[in-house]
């Protein structure tokens, strides 16, 4: 139902004649729904004059997209563009068999941005040393072209402004057969994800600033679409915050107030230039917060994933308390901490594989 209907009737009207109104609205809304899915046409209809659900969503993709393509007045260039550019060059340098000549059509826009991001002291020390490293494996591996010559010199000319550019430049592409097998077992793999459970009564212990770090720092290790990793842990350790931000989405009513740590994954929309991407930023959060939770359990710390209702008033709220641009987007929240060993957690059945496999 419109959010303008709803505030109109609590001003107006008594509690049961709000009930019976929303009951029939309610009715309404599903013979509409019934109509309008039946075109697309319909359904752009249905949301443009009977529902506001999608426009909060369609605001921050355009401000993201703003945000991507010119920035703002005042603000640091975001590294996400360069990201997305040097990890192409990376596919260009693994693919087999390499091709002789590649990334001509973005290589002058990774170099310019490359400098511009360094002029304005925009990139994370990794990101320097990543870049530099991947944009000299390039020009020395690939067969040069007028272009990519003159790119070349761009970044040639842009060496003095690196600290320790003469330093190791070893973030590039290494072999599959340098990588370590780690002596953990499929047997006990399984059996730390069957300890993982979702944990809602923490005693009252503070969590160490140093596990949590340690832990974020395996969860960024998970893949992300282009290595843009689009999101950021908010962390609240004190127990007061902690149940506060908690207790702002649906779901945690009756146990939020005994949260000793909170973190909140929040994407940043930014990281895209166009609305088909909009989704990667939760995809990518999700792969980061499931090695974040199982790095929690090595660690003796117990979690529970949150859900993130996307409701405008939770968002304003949300956004409010974490100072958040329009363009991020919280999506999901992870309580944390030691568990109470006296509490019990669901059973939880879970699908056999069996279940959600087809073919």
């Amino acid at each position: 139902m419109n959010l303008t209907i709803k505030k109109f009737l609590k001003h107006v009207l008594d509690r049961k004649t709000i009930t019976r109104l929303k009951d029939l609205l309610y009715w309404f809304d599903c013979k509409l729904i019934h109509f309008a899915s039946r075109t697309t046409v319909l359904t752009r209809l249905y949301y443009l004059f009977w529902s506001s659900e999608f426009t909060r969503e369609m605001y921050a993709v355009i401000n993201a997209r703003r945000r991507y393509l010119f920035g703002r007045v005042g603000s640091s260039p975001s590294s996400f563009i360069l990201r997305r550019n040097i990890h192409r060059l990376e596919k260009g340098l693994v693919m087999k068999p390499r091709r002789e000549v590649f990334g001509e059509g973005y290589i002058a826009e990774t170099v310019d941005y490359f400098k511009y991001c360094l002029a304005e002291d925009a990139l994370l020390s990794s990101e320097r040393i990543w870049a530099t490293s991947v944009l000299q494996e390039y020009f020395r591996t690939v067969t040069s072209t007028p272009s990519i010559r003159q790119a070349e010199q761009v970044f040639i000319d842009c060496l003095p402004m690196i600290p320790h550019a003469s330093g190791k430049l070893d973030h590039k592409p290494f072999s599959v057969s340098s990588l370590i097998n780690v002596p953990v077992s499929f047997d006990d793999f399984e059996r730390l994800c069957a300890q993982r459970h979702s944990v809602r009564s923490f005693a009252p212990i503070d969590v160490p600033r140093e596990l949590i770090d340690k832990a974020i720092s395996v969860a960024m290790t998970a893949p992300s679409a282009c290595n843009r990793q689009p999101f950021k842990f908010y962390i609240f350790d004190k127990a007061d915050e902690a149940a506060q931000i908690g207790g702002i989405p649906m779901g945690t009513a009756g146990f939020s107030k005994n949260f000793r740590c909170i973190a909140v994954l929040v994407g940043d929309l930014s990281a895209y230039p166009f609305e088909k991407d909009r989704h990667i930023i939760y995809i990518d959060a999700s792969l980061a917060a499931m090695q974040f939770q199982l790095a929690l359990e090595t660690l003796g710390l117990k979690s529970c994933s949150i859900n993130w209702p996307d409701i405008d008033r939770h968002e304003k709220l949300m956004a409010s308390k974490l100072k958040l641009e329009i363009f991020h987007r919280p999506i999901m929240l992870i309580a944390l901490g030691y568990p109470d060993i006296d509490s019990l957690v669901p059973y939880s059945a879970k699908k056999a594989p069996s279940d959600v496999t087809l073919g």
